[in-house]
């Protein structure tokens, strides 16, 4: 990537980015000292409350078909923490940016919430399966601000992050030489080759060569997430179990299988600087620590609401101390080290009690999108899920007979999360450190 060259915009100005905000993450040391070189991470949730920042939505269109739902599908904060990448249903992809003010110092309780915009907006025609940071995008490097893409009958692609422009694409063919879309992607942690998921087969591209040059490994199920860190890699897939493989060794061999999830693998993360990993599925209520030294049975199980097939995102901080997780009853969820030892062996069979340190009621809909901020105690939260129609209503709509009584349809929402009137869809920033006085936008645990 350091061949790409291009001037930089006006739209990000490196000298109002403090050192901590753009230091390559490869350079940083998390500790209690803080050297020229280190960085000490702000601790989290000291106030047990969250402070709403900022937020922005997004609404159907006046002539949108009623099956078209705007709602968050992802959050993802870039890795020199100046904008968020999120993934909106029906509405593409979106990068909105963290205020300035925001980069340094403390909040107040009576601080105006800001209205977001999108800077950047790509209006895409397919769903968007996975998306991934350049995990040394540093602002004030041009060529290293970028993003990759994997969606519906399209290649892999690489967008730049300053104008929303497409780089370059990767393309995966089949054994009769069809273009193949890609269902999970990320970056190897050095940043020099992209391992994308299939439904057959793994395959490794070369960042710096385009194109549809790639080595490969067959798999037996669809890899539906990967997660990497050093020279290791996770591949979840459709069939419920997870992978492992040594980066080198990726087309010849693989480390060994994981299992005991019931659903669908749909997210995982590596706890930093260790050799555990958490792992999230489809309609599974468990989170899984697991140990990949003994990766037989899993170390830990933490509990959290998930009801629907829909990827429900996790993210672990930096410093390696907080798990946060959101549901589909809308709370999010937060298992602190210096509570509870979450990822320290338990007896998985009998592990029946919410060890959780924090709930925060945030929504009222499904809390969908995760993502601690690198360097600052902000918290990035999505929302929303497909609401289906509930048929009987329609009907009685249609006919122009009596409406359905009220009190049946709230038994139905009670119920039924599919027909719940409770539908959000927004993108909002929480602050989740010392805050100087309360007020009522102030989300409390419970």
């Amino acid at each position: 990537m350091e061949n790409w060259s291009m001037e930089t915009p006006s739209r990000i100005n490196a000298e109002n980015i403090p050192q901590t905000i753009t230091q390559n993450p490869s350079e940083l040391t998390l500790g209690s000292a803080c050297t020229e070189n280190a960085f000490q991470y702000p601790a989290l949730f000291t106030s047990k409350s969250f402070l709403e920042l900022s937020t922005c939505s997004w609404s159907r269109g006046r002539n949108a078909n009623e099956n078209i739902q705007p709602y968050l599908r992802g959050c993802k904060w870039s890795p020199d923490g100046t904008c968020c990448l999120s993934v909106v249903n029906n509405d593409g992809v979106h990068v909105t940016e963290l205020p300035s003010e925001l980069y340094q110092g403390v909040v107040c309780g009576d601080r105006i919430i800001d209205v977001l915009e999108s800077v950047i907006h790509l209006k895409e025609t397919g769903s968007v399966y996975d998306f991934c940071w350049y995990p040394f995008m540093n602002s004030t490097n041009p060529p290293s601000c970028c993003w990759l893409t994997t969606k519906q009958n399209s290649p892999i692609q690489m967008w730049d992050a300053f104008d929303g422009s497409l780089r370059c694409s990767y393309r995966g063919f089949n054994a009769v030489d069809e273009m193949e879309p890609a269902l999970s992607v990320s970056f190897t942690s050095d940043g020099r080759k992209i391992i994308a998921g299939y439904k057959k087969h793994l395959r490794i591209f070369d960042v710096e060569r385009p194109g549809r040059e790639f080595t490969e490994q067959k798999i037996s199920s669809s890899a539906s997430s990967i997660s990497t860190q050093n020279n290791l890699v996770a591949v979840g897939s459709w069939n419920t179990t997870i992978t492992l493989y040594n980066e080198s060794e990726i087309g010849t061999k693989k480390i060994g299988d994981m299992y005991g999830h019931g659903g669908g693998v749909t997210h995982m993360k590596f706890i930093p600087g260790t050799l555990k990993l958490v792992s999230g599925a489809r309609k599974d209520h468990r989170l899984f620590v697991w140990d990949i030294r003994y990766y037989r049975k899993p170390l830990n199980i933490l509990s959290r609401v998930v009801n629907t097939n829909q990827r429900i995102y996790f993210d672990i901080s930096p410093c390696g101390k907080y798990l946060v997780s959101g549901g589909t009853d809308g709370v999010v969820k937060v298992w602190s080290l210096d509570h509870i030892d979450w990822h320290s062996s338990l007896d998985p069979v009998n592990n029946t009690t919410d060890d959780v340190t924090y709930k925060f009621p945030l929504y009222k809909d499904c809390c969908n999108s995760i993502s601690i901020h690198p360097y600052r105690p902000i918290l990035a939260t999505g929302s929303g899920q497909y609401h289906f129609t509930d048929p009987i209503k329609s009907l009685s709509e249609k006919t122009n007979n009596e409406a359905v009584d009220s009190s049946s349809d709230d038994s139905i929402n009670q119920y039924d999360i599919r027909y719940s009137s409770h539908s959000e869809n927004c993108l909002t920033f929480w602050w989740t450190g010392d805050v100087i006085e309360l007020n009522k936008n102030l989300r409390r645990c419970v």
